[in-house]
């Protein structure tokens, strides 16, 4: 048994951006890079494991639990 990692397209941190009701502005400054590189990660086919983990807990934050 083998277990399959899926990174996150661009295309769903743009979706999540748009559920915290978030420009790229907050998004970039909330993960904690320059929004230029954060635009760069919007039009990517894969983005960092590094972000994605940051939007994750990002998002257990915002629902007010402990990460």
């Amino acid at each position: 048994m083998s277990l399959e990692l899926v990174m996150m397209s661009g295309f769903e941190l743009r979706l999540w951006r748009r559920g915290f009701n978030w420009d790229q502005e907050r998004a970039a400054e909330e993960l904690g890079i320059s929004l230029r590189t954060y635009k760069r990660y919007e039009n990517a086919k894969e983005i960092s494991k590094l972000i994605e983990l940051a939007t994750f807990a990002l998002t257990m934050i915002q629902r007010g639990c402990d990460v």
